[in-house]
């Protein structure tokens, strides 16, 4: 009940801001963006010390709440903001059976959540395969502090990707570069402070970039119509 009136009040906010260019096709869109910052309000209550310690890495890195919670919360958020972002850019070929765009973006979110699990089980698979030793907890925690300000990006430009006039193809680039940035931090702590020296060895680090990001990527694309 009380989504459903915050979900009233942003449309009535935003239909008397864009007066001029508000669609009332858009309540789902409304819908993805109050719920994600309901369930991060949810977070900030549940997970308070991770927040309060988002000033720094080496602070968040000190925090003991439970990190894999935390993660797959804002995994969930970032997934359907990222799906309510790329929808009308993705391929119209099963739209007879997606016929609504919050059924396309739903499914969209699925499938972006399916690929963290299997991204999460392959890698680890590889790193038992190759006798890599890792540490998990350090890693999962640089993830969930990145993911944090990957969405915030997100919901930022999925807002005014919608309710603006800015070129969308422009936010996509900006969005882009930005979790590019993001990923690429992370990637970076990563490597500097992993205990196993095999880990440090370029080539290794190669095949988990081409086989765990880049593929997945090139694979997306197909799918995804140019603008």
């Amino acid at each position: 009940m009380a989504f459903v009136f915050l979900q009233r009040i942003m449309r009535n906010l935003l239909s008397t801001i864009f007066v001029d260019h508000f669609n009332p096709g858009l309540d789902w869109v409304i819908a993805v963006l109050v719920l994600s910052l309901a369930l991060i309000v949810l977070g900030r209550i549940i997970f308070s010390n991770n927040f309060d310690s988002l000033s720094s890495i080496e602070r968040f890195q000190q925090v003991n709440d439970n990190q894999k919670l935390f993660g797959i919360l804002f995994q969930i958020v970032y997934a359907f903001l990222l799906a309510a972002v790329i929808v009308n850019f993705l391929t119209d070929e099963y739209s007879y059976i997606l016929n609504a765009p919050e059924l396309k973006m739903t499914a969209a979110a699925v499938l972006i959540l399916v690929f963290f699990a299997v991204r999460k089980i392959l890698s680890a698979t590889g790193a038992y395969a190759f006798g890599l030793v890792q540490d998990n907890d350090y890693i999962l925690k640089v993830f969930n502090y990145y993911r944090v300000f990957s969405v915030s990006a997100l919901w930022i430009i999925a807002f005014l990707l919608y309710f603006s006039k800015i070129n969308k193809p422009v936010l996509l680039i900006i969005l882009g570069v930005i979790l590019l940035i993001i990923r690429s931090m992370s990637f970076v702590l990563i490597f500097k402070n992993q205990p196993s020296e095999k880990t440090r060895f370029w080539y290794y680090n190669i095949l988990y970039l081409c086989t765990l990001e880049i593929l997945p990527l090139l694979v997306f694309f197909k799918f995804v119509n140019a603008w």
